[in-house]
């Protein structure tokens, strides 16, 4: 018999913004207050059944009008959660509730968050937070929103105007159209941004009543559970529980899953089948991750939900995993299918793409997957894609073609650590390991990794040319003056470099410099600031130089063209020595380098 499930809704935003006091708010909970540093530490599902909903929703939307059994929230630190909640196809979540900060506006992790809920095909509300600490803004919290914004001063209302089309204007940046939801006509089109305070509750109840009218009005197919032969799921978290040994977090979004099935999860290396030992609930309206909620036992339940089962035989499971669960006196070949359908998943996200690109490793198959989009998004080739941690196979294949094709030797590593073995064996290969835990971060990293490897790539073919560096003379460091001339030097401008022609700043040619040493220590370079003992032959301290004197490296003309037509790859002090160095053979010859 068919049957409307909950809608799964994912809350995201930046650190700070309220993601979890919107839920305290909702839940009538403390979990912020237990948090370290107030920021969400673990993964939690909270349902908010219908006896509740009813009431939050009230003076909107009538009582008889409501017709999914509640609402199912994710509360996602770092959309981590959100990344692992997903299925073949994209997100097992229904919509998502983007928290900004109304004061703040847009941060990186707000951007991140957006670009993980295109990538999964996601729709999604904005809920514009703290109102109530906009400078001026008189809280009501008792009156509906459009009340309340009523009741305040014209020019609270203008700069509340000016913060929600700030946000809108952010959101159109993605490909998105966007309003404050009194202004939205249809939903399937525009971006819903509503302002809230999950403090006072003020738009709280209008979030709410926009979620229950968008999902049951647009989502109703995708809601109907008709299979209760079965049950799927992902994983949130793998624990080790009282009396019952291994335990996983589960938020099941299909079927019915009941006391005795086989259950089936996804693993690295394959799948893994447990008996079912026990279902366990947290009481309504209670956070699955606090410490204080009690559990009680049930024989069965329908999705949407979240839950704990007791799956005794399950070894080395991970979060983000999927699971099926099915009845015991299933058919072997259903079974088979069963197991097929899962190890598709894996097969989907453990990928080779191009024969071009970086190494991607990840600790879950949706972070895998959210970032093979994003980097696709940001033009950034991906050559392949696995879950697990970053291995000695891994390194060798990043390094493998280091000399042909140096843009490859970069491996991403997402929210795992990477080992102290394999760190050695990445640097004697030649190859980058980016570890991080925010994917925007991850990005960033990568982008500036990739950039400085294509400049150090061009500057390569540049090597043929004399580079534009400048010399200082230091005071009393005139050690012989003739034959060669020893001097100490300080590099002002660019990299100095051995066996390179030397002119003074009024273009006449003195020499080469033959060595550069440091004590005894022979350089290859003197970079930018540093100072070292030269040997300069055909140079004579008192006829063509002196203390102070600055010297310059000599290059042609072609040479110099060459030079000014690839500025991109040269450092704004080369570029100002090489400036200096026009200005100079300019004086003899007005049209030099032209």
């Amino acid at each position: 018999m068919a049957y409307l499930r909950q809608p799964i809704i994912s809350v995201l935003g930046h650190v700070d913004h309220g993601k979890t006091s919107f839920l305290d708010y909702i839940r009538n909970s403390t979990i912020i207050a237990k948090e370290a540093g107030g920021i969400t530490q673990h993964i939690g599902a909270t349902e908010v059944p219908k006896k509740d909903l009813i009431k939050s929703v009230e003076g909107f939307i009538p009582k008889e009008a409501i017709k999914v059994p509640g609402l199912l929230f994710i509360d996602t630190p770092g959309h981590k959660a959100f990344t692992s909640l997903r299925k073949r196809g994209g997100s097992i979540s229904d919509i998502g509730v983007l928290v900004v900060d109304i004061n703040e506006g847009f941060k990186p992790q707000t951007i991140e968050a957006i670009e993980i809920l295109k990538s999964m095909k996601t729709p999604f509300i904005v809920a514009a937070n703290k109102v109530d600490n906009m400078p001026g803004w008189q809280s009501h919290p008792k009156e509906k929103l459009l009340q309340s914004i009523e009741k305040q001063r014209q020019d609270i209302n203008y700069i509340l105007e000016e913060k929600v089309y700030e946000i809108v204007g952010k959101i159109n940046e993605f490909g998105y159209e966007a309003d404050r939801y009194d202004r939205v006509d249809d939903f399937t089109k525009k971006i819903a941004v509503v302002p809230v305070s999950a403090k006072t509750g003020e738009g709280i109840k209008e979030l709410l009543s926009t979620l229950v009218g968008l999902t049951q009005k647009y989502m109703e197919k995708k809601l109907t559970i008709e299979n209760e032969d079965i049950s799927k799921g992902v994983i949130l978290e793998v624990k080790d529980y009282p009396g019952l040994g291994k335990t996983i977090d589960v938020i099941l979004y299909d079927g019915i899953v009941k006391a005795g099935d086989q259950v089936l999860a996804l693993d690295v290396d394959g799948v893994q089948e447990s008996k079912l030992k026990s279902i366990l609930k947290p009481n309504e309206m209670k956070e699955i991750r606090d410490s204080s909620t009690k559990f009680k036992t049930i024989k069965e339940e329908k999705a949407a939900s979240g839950m704990k089962l007791a799956c005794p035989e399950f070894k080395d499971i991970k979060a983000g995993m999927p699971i099926i669960t099915y009845r015991k006196n299933a058919k072997p070949e259903f079974v088979a299918q069963l197991r097929a359908e899962l190890e598709a998943e894996q097969a989907d996200i453990n990928i080779i793409s191009n024969k071009e690109g970086i190494l991607v490793k990840a600790d879950t198959l949706g972070s895998l997957e959210a970032l093979a989009h994003i980097l696709e998004e940001h033009e950034i080739p991906l050559r392949k894609a696995v879950i697990g941690k970053v291995t000695k196979i891994d390194i060798i294949d990043a390094g493998a073609d280091l000399k042909k094709n140096p843009k490859n030797a970069l491996i991403l590593n997402f929210s795992q650590q990477l080992d102290d073995e394999m760190k050695a064996m990445a640097d004697e290969y030649g190859v980058e390991v980016i570890s991080n835990d925010i994917i925007y971060k991850l990005i960033e990293d990568a982008q500036e990794w990739i950039e400085n490897k294509e400049k150090e790539i061009e500057r390569a073919r540049l090597a043929e040319l004399t580079m534009p560096f400048k010399i200082k003379i230091l005071p009393n460091c005139i050690f012989r003056a003739s034959g060669p001339a020893v001097v100490g030097v300080e590099t002002q401008g660019g990299k100095a470099l051995p066996n390179v022609s030397l002119m003074t700043d009024f273009g006449k040619k003195v020499g080469s410099i033959k060595t550069i040493k440091d004590r005894d220590e022979t350089l290859k370079e003197l970079t930018l600031g540093e100072q070292a003992a030269v040997s300069i032959d055909d140079l004579v301290i008192g006829r063509h130089a002196q203390e102070d004197s600055v010297l310059y490296s000599f290059m042609g003309e072609e040479n110099f063209r060459k030079l000014k037509k690839n500025t991109d790859l040269l450092s704004k002090d080369e570029i100002s020595t090489l400036k200096e160095i026009a200005e100079i053979m300019r004086k003899e010859d007005t049209l030099w380098g032209l």
